[in-house]
């Protein structure tokens, strides 16, 4: 099993990147294969299919991602929202090159989504990527995400009803993912 966490904030001193970070460290300890990339040394460029997939970044990602067997998106919440890093990566990584392949890097992955935000409020802005990849690219999503704002940190770091969230949720992404590693299907765009 190998889960790769995809950081999206641009920020220096990200809470959602050091979420991420914590998630990879946790799973790494546990003895599952996990890595932590960070769209800040990965730039993607805007997507336009007529060159996005000549670029180094477009393919070292799409690598990472078709080999993974589950995704982390660790994201910061702005506007109600996930960061647009967030979504560059998915329109870029998730389109289907015209060499004739109807599968994607991101079809059947299992899909954790650790946010972080100012406020308690917008816990649902992970709703319309999800429904995306689920619909999209056929993804299992990790009903456990991880929504931490501002309150839930303090001078040592994340308080423990926090730390106890992120930990359920990763056990639940490590046994979906063991369980869809056992799936009798492959899906494509024509699924």
């Amino acid at each position: 099993m190998r889960i790769v966490c995809i950081s999206s904030s641009l920020k220096a001193a990200s809470k959602s990147e050091k979420l991420g970070r914590l998630c990879v460290e946790i799973l790494n300890g546990q003895g599952v294969d996990a890595a932590f990339v960070s769209l800040k040394e990965k730039r993607l460029d805007g997507f336009d299919d007529s060159t996005i997939y000549e670029t180094e970044a477009y393919r070292e990602l799409h690598a990472l991602t078709d080999a993974a067997d589950g995704l982390i998106f660790a994201s910061p919440v702005y506007n109600w929202g996930l960061c647009a890093e967030l979504k560059r990566y998915v329109e870029c990584v998730g389109s289907t090159p015209s060499d004739g392949s109807r599968r994607g890097a991101f079809f059947d992955k299992v899909v954790m989504f650790v946010t972080s935000a100012g406020l308690p409020h917008s816990y649902m802005a992970v709703g319309p990527m999800a429904i995306s990849m689920m619909m999209d690219f056929k993804c299992v999503i990790n009903p456990y995400t991880v929504y931490i704002h501002n309150r839930h940190w303090d001078e040592q770091g994340l308080i423990t009803e926090a730390d106890a969230s992120v930990r359920k949720a990763l056990a639940v992404m490590v046994d979906l993912t063991a369980l869809m590693g056992k799936r009798s299907y492959s899906s494509d765009l024509g699924v």
